[in-house]
């Protein structure tokens, strides 16, 4: 592996625009007629591979996905039926390929467009078409945001890419929202430019998945974690579809444990002790069956006529983190709901903000109280009064964390 630039090391950087070179890690490739088990190996040796290229004579023409290969060769009998096939079995036959001379600026438009795949499974960079080596998204948005900020006219600059790169992340679940459930109503309010909470939701035949969460940090750190967990949940939900929440928080749980080097004997000194609360839910619209699982968030439900407002709580174990056990299961809890009933998640953005008169949380009771007060109203309404409540009760107080909630009426 080459020493890193010196913008990443920490010594003063030379005035010179970086290229997709700075970004090259020498890692091992495979050829198209070498197997899966080989592969396999190649992972076992190489803890920190996050993706391995395949490569015929001097031409890439792929790249396996360490958690995607891993999680399809971990299924029952995947060992004995594809061990000895050629690895392309698993390969990603049109990852992003750039040129070492390519430009940071030019990188990053071109990896926004690509998608959250080069972000997180990398992508391959050659000179003069021969293979070279890989980059990663994590790194190259790290490398934006350290690179402006050697100069204060351009730190905003970078955060500014940064968001653009969250933005687009989140996109596809606002379109998949709008198609499931028109009437529904999400607030994101990051702390700062960009934030650690993120959502997402996507679509099935018979009903629709969401999920809101809240990552370790704010800014710019927060938004790698969403980066990772928001990726880690896709990736499970294609894997496993989206009927099952508290296994897809398991999943979540294990490959960012895995990602970050937070799983026992893996690392004696893991470097972060990083991960994410979250609330998800299936819910099947025809027969009004929501099935629940949070990881320390609270799920707020409001049926037609009643009195009081549900609460669900989610369960005492973040995902991710260094002290969560690696296989700890989480619970689905399910419940069926009426026509008319109010549903309410929020990260704890909301719930933990410091304010009114004795500098004290929001809490749950006041959001309890304002759901009760406008049960009747539309979903983009409650969500409006509970930022105005918000506002009133934060006063001069600064904001503490990222403002994500969600509510929908079934």
């Amino acid at each position: 592996m080459r020493d890193l630039p010196e913008y990443l090391s920490g010594v003063r950087p030379r005035f010179r625009q970086p290229s997709a070179a700075d970004l090259c890690i020498e890692v091992p490739s495979m050829a198209p007629d070498e197997t899966n088990e080989k592969v396999m190996e190649v992972f076992g040796r190489h803890k920190d591979l996050v993706s391995l290229p395949v490569v015929e004579g001097q031409k890439p023409i792929g790249l396996i996905s360490r958690s995607i290969f891993l999680s399809q060769m971990s299924k029952q009998f995947r060992n004995e039926l594809y061990g000895r096939k050629s690895c392309i079995a698993f390969m990603d036959k049109e990852p992003l390929v750039v040129d070492a001379a390519l430009d940071i600026d030019a990188l990053t438009r071109k990896t926004v467009e690509y998608g959250e795949k080069a972000l997180t499974d990398g992508f391959i960079i050659t000179r003069d078409g021969a293979f070279a080596g890989t980059g990663n998204g994590l790194q190259l948005m790290r490398v934006v945001a350290d690179m402006q900020a050697s100069r204060n006219r351009q730190i905003m600059h970078s955060i500014e890419y940064a968001s653009v790169i969250q933005r687009s992340t989140l996109r596809s679940s606002l379109e998949a929202l709008a198609r499931a459930c028109p009437q529904a109503h999400l607030v994101w309010e990051p702390r700062d430019i960009v934030g650690g909470d993120f959502y997402q939701f996507c679509t099935a035949e018979d009903g629709w998945f969401a999920t809101v969460a809240d990552c370790t940090g704010h800014g710019v750190p927060g938004a790698f974690m969403t980066l990772i967990a928001s990726t880690s949940l896709s990736q499970a939900i294609e894997q496993n579809g989206p009927k099952d929440p508290a296994g897809l928080l398991g999943h979540v749980n294990r490959s960012i444990k895995q990602m970050l080097g937070q799983v026992d004997g893996q690392d004696d000194t893991p470097g972060s002790d990083d991960g994410m609360d979250a609330a998800c839910f299936w819910f099947e619209p025809a027969s009004g069956r929501l099935v629940f699982a949070g990881a320390r968030l609270t799920m707020f439900v409001l049926r037609p006529g009643a009195d009081g407002v549900e609460m669900l709580d989610g369960q005492r174990q973040g995902v991710g983190y260094v002290d969560s056990d690696f296989n700890y299961v989480w619970r689905n809890q399910e419940l069926q709901l009426p026509a008319g009933s109010l549903v309410f998640v929020s990260t704890d953005g909301l719930i933990d903000q410091i304010g009114g008169p004795r500098g004290i949380a929001f809490g749950k009771r006041r959001v309890r109280e304002l759901l009760r007060e406008h049960h009747a109203h539309t979903p983009a309404q409650v969500n409006a009064a509970l930022v105005e409540a918000l506002r009133d009760w934060q006063g001069e107080q600064p904001r503490r964390d990222d403002l994500t909630f969600f509510c929908f009426r079934t």
